[in-house]
């Protein structure tokens, strides 16, 4: 059958099903890589490893902070599909703004907030260890790829949505449920079905529509108080 891959994929079973596990754990594993990285002060750009330059001041510890508290406070706000794993929650919709805006900062905010508003929604268990490192693929990735936040230039509003509300979200749908498969936290089928859908609907569909409308009106806000992140540090540049 056409999509005979997928009933293989509810079910546990074939070499589909086999894949994606082994896809998301090596998602895992590259956001590890990836946030060692960045905390040591390193980071990764077309030229090879070179320093992220981030200056850990009062302004980027204020900046994390806020960051991860506007993620948290609205995470007990949720109507489960499956409950204590995945549901609707527009908060969620603010991952790649917060980091596009905020650069590194926004991201690290966002990231490693996700196990605190796991708990304070009750929704901690073994599926929050993808849940933060796959937060990686919807916060660092737009950040490193979305080279500017202006959308009022069309090429920065289709890369936001390439790289924010496409890409990142699929690979991000591919290591969730790909751990909670492996975990045998939940079945296959609510992990491949539920959670995806889960994440299909907080950070593609109600993400696409968050960021149209809240991008253009805090840009100019942010960019006007010197917080843009362009604006605080170079990547690569000597300091």
């Amino acid at each position: 059958m056409q999509f005979s891959f997928l009933g293989n994929l509810v079910t546990g079973s074939g070499p589909v099903h086999t894949l994606m596990i082994t896809l998301a754990l090596v998602g895992m594993i590259i956001a590890v890589i990836i946030w060692v990285m960045e905390l040591s002060g390193r980071t990764i750009t077309s030229k090879g490893i070179v320093k992220n330059n981030v200056k850990w001041d009062a302004t980027t510890v204020a900046t994390i902070a806020i960051c991860a508290a506007l993620y948290i406070v609205g995470r007990p706000i949720q109507f489960q599909f499956v409950p204590g794993i995945g549901g609707f929650n527009p908060t969620l919709a603010l991952a790649p703004i917060l980091s596009v805006l905020f650069g590194l900062p926004g991201a690290i905010g966002v990231t490693f907030s996700m196990p605190v508003g796991d708990a304070i929604s009750g929704a901690l268990t073994v599926g929050s260890v993808a849940g933060f490192l796959s937060h990686t693929f919807v916060t660092w990735l737009p950040y490193k790829m979305v080279k500017n936040a202006d959308f009022k230039k069309a090429s920065n509003v289709i890369s936001f949505y390439v790289w924010g509300i496409i890409i990142g979200p699929i690979i991000h749908a591919i290591v969730i449920p790909g751990w909670l498969d492996f975990t045998h936290t939940v079945p296959p089928a609510v992990a491949w079905a539920g959670v995806t859908a889960s994440i299909i609907i907080n950070h593609m569909l109600t993400a696409a529509v968050v960021s149209a409308i809240l991008m253009p009106i805090l840009y100019p806000i942010v960019k006007s108080r010197g917080m843009y992140w362009q604006d605080r540090y170079q990547v690569g540049e000597e300091e």
